[in-house]
């Protein structure tokens, strides 16, 4: 039996397509988490339909997270580590992950996506690394909660095989257990179809974390079995120098010699590519996770997104860790990237189009997910933000979309992904989410009493 959805009373329907049109009063009708034909004026009458009604609010396709560390969410405001850069911020967050477990990453998954759903976000990309030593299961947890929540999901498996000052021994695998836990996960759970709910990415975590040869074997694996690749890349000058120090190269043209170029990789930050390698990632199609909340919160820089954009790479917004931005919010992660851009470049530098084409389309080409989401068109997933038109915050605004942007955050009043509504009224839809809260509070108190 098919599943059939109308939403009307649409004030604006920012449909994010190539003609980047506002469809006024309009309607969206969607079958088997497809959307099927999209008007304005009066609705139709559809006797099998679930009807939405918009209020006259600003409906948007669903928000794409392309960069995110869930399981951070565990120490948010982290007063030890809170006026650190980035290496000596990972150096004090570390040791609190020493006795986590897969039922903590699958609260702390569970908080996440309830906090990026509540914001307007329908799919994200989630890069787990952290494994202490005898834990399996983590990225299954992570899958089971997608499910629970309906969110849109892809797993980046993260990975660390050397260890440093920066990183413990116990915090390591075996490349030989990541190869073979890459291959078991995407085996069980990759679903390269249009539409496909679960999906999974290969990710080791960094240069500075991972051996040149877990680089060249998760591009093998990747090549054979059509997944994305990504890792952090060039997100602190000091980044860059332990990389060049330690490989004699900077970290992206030699990436690129073990196999890490094309359009199915994207990397995280990606503040401190020079020209030269800026040229290299748009030729090469490939794609940048901007994080403007985390790069200010850390003090790393501020990334070439409009350079990157004229050299043709993709470039999405990321939420990044909640320990190094201590909020999920997407919406806001839009607004920050919109007003950093001005901050360097000028107040024309960037558009409320241009911040909201980042967290849609933008996200899903990062994704490899262009062809079925980040714009409300005929045949493309049923992922539907559903935003009122103005609350206290933006009461006043004349253009009420930009408004959307420009003024304070706001939270979704209804979210539909794949054609279910997974957000109703503002609340997340089966899940009790005092109880969850509640127990999320207790494991963050275990893990940040135990240092």
């Amino acid at each position: 039996m098919s599943r059939t959805l109308l939403i009307r009373n649409c004030g604006y329907l920012v449909t994010m397509d190539g003609a980047r049109r506002i469809v006024r009063n309009g309607w969206l009708l969607a079958r088997d988490g497809l959307i099927e034909q999209i008007g304005s004026g009066m609705a139709p009458e559809v006797s099998d339909a679930e009807v939405v009604d918009a209020h006259g609010g600003i409906v948007l396709p669903g928000l794409v997270n392309t960069h995110h560390h869930m399981y951070q969410n565990l120490a948010r405001a982290y007063s030890p580590i809170a006026n650190l850069p980035l290496l000596p911020w990972l150096a004090g967050l570390t040791p609190l992950w020493r006795t986590f477990t897969a039922e903590d990453l699958h609260t702390a998954t569970l908080v996440a996506m309830t906090e990026l759903m509540l914001t307007g976000c329908t799919t994200t990309s989630d890069h787990h690394y952290v494994f202490p030593r005898g834990t399996s299961d983590l990225i299954d947890a992570q899958f089971a909660a997608a499910a629970q929540v309906g969110m849109r999901f892809h797993a980046a498996r993260g990975s660390m095989d050397t260890s440093s000052d920066l990183i413990p021994d116990w915090a390591v695998q075996p490349i030989d257990a990541i190869l073979t836990d890459s291959e078991r996960l995407a085996a069980r759970y990759h679903n390269a179809k249009k539409g496909a709910m679960a999906r999974l990415v290969l990710a080791p975590c960094a240069m500075t974390s991972a051996s040149v040869d877990l680089f060249r074997e998760s591009a093998a694996i990747a090549r054979v079995r059509g997944l994305h690749l990504h890792t952090h890349c060039a997100e602190t000058i000091a980044e860059n120098d332990l990389a060049a120090a330690h490989y004699g190269e900077r970290p992206l043209p030699f990436l690129e010699k073990i196999g890490w170029a094309g359009e199915r990789v994207w990397f995280a930050h990606g503040i401190h590519f020079n020209d030269e390698e800026v040229a290299h990632l748009g030729r090469h199609r490939m794609g940048v996770a901007h994080c403007p909340c985390s790069n200010m919160r850390l003090g790393s820089g501020v990334c070439r997104v409009n350079d990157l954009q004229r050299a043709g790479a993709r470039v999405g917004l990321g939420v990044d860790g909640s320990a190094s931005n201590d909020s999920g919010h997407m919406l806001n992660e839009v607004r920050q990237a919109l007003l950093l851009t001005r901050v360097v470049h000028g107040a024309g530098a960037m558009t409320v189009d241009d911040a909201l084409t980042l967290a849609t389309r933008g996200g899903a080409q990062c994704l490899g997910r262009d062809d079925d989401i980040g714009s409300l068109e005929v045949g493309k997933c049923a992922d539907i933000a559903i935003f009122p038109a103005t609350d206290v915050f933006s009461s006043g605004a004349e253009n009420v979309v930009e408004g959307l942007v420009l003024c304070f955050p706001r939270h979704v009043e209804t979210l539909i992904v794949n054609g279910e509504v997974r957000v109703k009224d503002g609340q997340i839809c089966g899940l009790d989410l005092p109880v969850l809260l509640e127990k999320h509070g207790a494991i963050a108190r275990r893990l940040t009493s135990s240092i």
